[in-house]
């Protein structure tokens, strides 16, 4: 007969399972986005999810799309030292206006 488990050594175990705490430290990467990038680049490309591995950020016109693709490795050596796993970022163009967290800030200051 197996004797119950206590609940507080299950659950560890299962969010080591899902990778939890790897998918909540790459979300930083979207979190402190304005931080890695600075203000002007963070009023035009915004970093909006996390899937797996890969960083998306909606950008507002093509232009900013290419010079962020230029700038990716730089970018990733940033988002490095919050100690992420970030090994990609895809840039894609925004067919909506971006929402801009940095304006949103000064506001409720």
């Amino acid at each position: 007969m197996k004797f119950p488990e206590r609940i507080n050594r299950i659950v560890p175990r299962v969010l080591k399972g899902m990778d939890i705490n790897v998918k909540l430290k790459n979300w930083r990467a979207v979190e402190k986005w304005e931080d890695i990038v600075g203000h002007n680049i963070a009023h035009h490309a915004q970093a909006v999810s996390v899937d797996s591995e890969n960083l998306l950020v909606m950008v507002d016109n093509p232009v900013w799309q290419s010079q962020l693709f230029l700038m990716k490795s730089d970018i990733l050596k940033k988002i490095q030292k919050y100690d992420v796993r970030i090994k990609d970022i895809k840039f894609r163009i925004s067919d909506v206006p971006l929402r801009r967290r940095s304006n949103e800030k000064k506001k409720q200051t």
